[in-house]
């Protein structure tokens, strides 16, 4: 089964591995990247690729900003290389005319899945569409992309932003990385009766700077959270701080599935590998945490 059938199928889990693309211009880290993923393809439905631009986040620079390879290149090289269908991550806001390049991204690269995401400021002037104007656009010159988007549950009014972004044509959804349930129960709750796909985002944390980097990726994460992950001894707390970040995405997805409304969207699961150093925490996290929502979506899926 493809991917797009995957995605809109009950009872089925699907999920995503996502790394960030390695730094342009290095063939060697383009070449790995393409082994990693083929050596977790048997646990993963495809690999989810994002587009990192050098945007003001409103805070202190924490990272110098890394070129890294165009993620229709990338996705292009692991679905011919590593036998792994490819999510694309596109900001739309950059582009004036975002069809022209699914287009060729699609003809060129065999682009059939992506992303649309927005701009980092809600108050800045961007020369492109926005997320569900630029789905809009897609599906209005016919092309047959599998569309999704970006949910961040903190995020005022996501309830109908999601259900917006559905009626332009998106049929899933990430969401930003999760550290509680609050939020995104809630939001699951109020997207009862939706015809579409909500993939939980979680990631491996073992040293204060995998924290900072999504940080200045724009997570939201609450400063209690580096007390709770990071709180031994420098230097002996790796392999606790990973057991920590597991376990609090076990009970995040269990809380998901014990609070699903009558009706609820389809869970997807994405497993984030954003640096070198989280490779093989990630991948354990792939393993037991997929596992682990493997047998909630066939619970689920009995008791209906």
């Amino acid at each position: 089964m493809i991917l797009k059938d995957k995605i809109a199928s009950r009872g089925i889990p699907v999920t995503l591995f996502e790394i960030v693309p390695p730094e342009e211009g290095k063939p060697e880290a383009l070449g790995a990247a393409v082994q990693e993923v083929a050596g977790v393809r048997h646990l993963v439905d495809a690999v989810n690729l994002p587009e990192i631009h050098d945007e003001a986040r409103g805070a202190e620079r924490t990272y110098r900003f890394i070129p890294r390879v165009e993620p229709r290149l990338l996705g292009e090289r692991m679905q011919r290389d590593a036998g792994v269908e490819a999510v694309i991550n596109r900001v739309v806001v950059y582009d004036a005319d975002p069809v022209r390049w699914f287009k060729e991204s699609r003809e060129k690269y065999g682009v059939e899945h992506a992303v649309l995401v927005g701009g980092e400021s809600a108050s800045a002037q961007y020369p492109g569409p926005g997320p569900a104007e630029a789905a809009e656009r897609i599906r209005s010159a016919g092309l047959p992309l599998t569309l999704g988007g970006i949910s961040i549950p903190s995020r005022p009014n996501e309830v109908e932003r999601v259900r917006a972004k559905v009626a332009a044509g998106m049929t899933f959804f990430t969401t930003q990385v999760l550290f509680d349930s609050n939020d995104i129960v809630w939001l699951i709750q109020k997207l009862n009766g939706l015809e579409a796909r909500i993939f939980l985002s979680f990631t491996p944390v073992s040293h204060p700077g995998d924290l900072k980097f999504l940080r200045w990726l724009g997570a939201d994460i609450p400063p209690s959270l580096d007390r709770f992950l990071l709180g031994e001894k420098a230097g002996s707390h790796k392999e606790t701080c990973f057991e920590r970040s597991l376990d609090m995405a076990q009970r995040i997805l269990m809380d998901v599935f014990d609070n699903l409304p009558p009706d609820p969207p389809l869970i997807g699961l994405n497993i984030e590998h954003v640096n070198r150093r989280n490779f093989s925490s990630a991948v354990r996290m792939l393993e037991r945490l997929g596992g682990l929502y493997s047998n909630l979506v066939a619970a689920h899926a009995r008791g209906n």
